[in-house]
């Protein structure tokens, strides 16, 4: 029987989100069909009560009581509630968008034609905007939006002469540059991890455009300009600096997912540079990573992504800053997605012990390790076997180097990674042969 995609769709609902789906539901503004409110009500129940599969034929059965086994009614009334809902989850969104809320107000006021009402809402809606601590791309967004309704208004009022235009025109130019150079900074980014080669377009023009203008004053068109300029060229310190200074200055101009991406624009910029040999920059990742957790723009829903925490631990591990990874290790464990938290937590914790040189305590967290994240488990392998050749426990270290290759070969998904970890296998081997020669 095919899935009805409206529950799949409520089980993401948080419970009040469910309480104020079931007012949207009841209220004949959004919904005049009964059979629509008594599907949600149900569903809302089976929901609650943490029933994993809820039958086709049992919300027949509640919706249409003695009538004969028709799936096509069921599929039929979930259609119109998937609308319903639907338009809840638009009408949230809009509705949690303050400043949205008033752009579209005032778009009625000028349908409705009432110049008053206009006036004294645009008067209300631009004191709320400029007192906004937020200033991203959207705000600017909003600034260009609101002159472009003011103009339009003062079109059709024949007693304004004065339209605006200037600043209609720079409101524009700044919306439109900071969007362009952010979105630069994301394809820039990409194409440094990915080798993947972006038409950049207009991007150029744009930068020059603000080199001989003064909008670098303008700090968040600044902190993109910054970040673009460095990404597009590895040898840009100077950009990677100023960008670096804006961002500990005005981490209060963006919400926190721009704030996780410019962050991620810093420490992609750090990473060319430790590749090209130049291990200054490891104490500036190490930094940049630590500023992002003491405001815990790497927490998404309160959970740290197992690869970030790995990162933050090899960073720190590097420039001996044990007294903070040990805490770190176990602070941030219970942050780690459940499926993962043992691996990368045993793994990371190894790692530390590792680089303490207490192997005794580093072997046992690395024993048995086998999980199904194929990289982890095999640099956990890895690092077994160097601990074992530090330990000349040849016997061991040769049987796991055979393992290890099985299970590389085996693994067809681990990608490049394979070479790298093959050519380890190898060489150890050769070391291995070499002792053996010599002893």
């Amino acid at each position: 029987m095919p899935k009805i995609k409206v529950i799949e769709l409520l089980k993401s609902f948080s419970l009040e989100e469910m309480r104020q789906m079931d007012k949207f539901v009841k209220s004949p503004a959004f919904n005049r069909h009964e059979k629509v409110s008594l599907l949600f009500a149900y569903l809302r129940k089976q929901l609650q009560r943490g029933t994993k599969h809820i039958s086709g034929e049992k919300i027949f059965k509640h919706l249409f009581p003695g009538e004969a086994l028709k799936m096509q009614k069921v599929h039929h009334v979930s259609s119109y509630l998937l609308k319903v809902v639907e338009e809840f989850l638009a009408w949230k969104e809009w509705r949690g968008d303050e400043m949205g809320f008033h752009l579209s107000l005032l778009q009625s006021y000028r349908r409705l034609q009432q110049p008053t009402f206009f006036y004294r809402e645009l008067g209300s809606t631009l004191k709320t905007h400029k007192k906004s601590i937020l200033k991203n791309s959207k705000y600017y967004e909003q600034g260009y939006k609101m002159e472009s309704l003011r103009f339009a208004q003062m079109r059709t009022d024949s007693k304004n002469k004065d339209f605006r235009l200037q600043e209609l025109s720079g409101a524009q130019d700044t919306a439109f540059i900071i969007e362009k150079l952010k979105i630069a900074c994301i394809l820039l980014s990409n194409q440094a991890v990915t080798k993947k080669t972006y038409d950049m377009g207009m991007v150029p023009f744009v930068q020059q455009y603000v080199e001989r203008s003064n909008l670098l004053d303008n700090p968040t068109l600044a902190i993109y300009y910054y970040a673009s300029k460095a990404l597009s060229n590895f040898t840009d310190d100077p950009s990677y600096q100023e960008l670096k200074k804006l961002l500990l200055k005005y981490p209060q101009n963006f919400n926190i997912n721009e704030l996780y991406d410019i962050h991620i624009f810093a420490i992609n910029y750090c990473i060319r540079k430790l590749n090209n040999g130049e291990q200054q920059f490891m104490r500036e990742v190490f930094d940049i990573y630590k500023s992002g957790i003491e405001t815990n723009i790497f927490l998404e829903k309160g959970m740290l992504a197992p690869r970030t925490y790995s990162n933050i631990v090899m960073a720190g591990l590097k420039l001996g800053e044990f007294a903070f990874i040990q805490s770190f290790i176990y602070d941030y464990k219970d942050k780690l997605p459940e499926k993962e938290r043992e691996g990368f937590f045993n793994y990371n914790l190894a790692r530390f012990y590792f680089e303490k040189n207490d192997y005794s305590r580093a072997m046992p967290l690395l024993l048995l390790m086998e999980y199904d994240d194929v990289l982890l488990t095999s640099q956990g392998k890895i690092l077994l076997a160097q601990m074992y050749f530090e330990q000349k426990e040849m016997d061991a270290l040769t049987s796991l180097l055979q393992s290890l290759s099985i299970y590389i070969k085996r693994k067809k998904m681990i990608g490049y990674h394979s070479i790298s970890y093959l050519n380890f296998t190898n060489l150890l081997n050769k070391l291995i042969h070499i002792k053996n020669i010599k002893s």
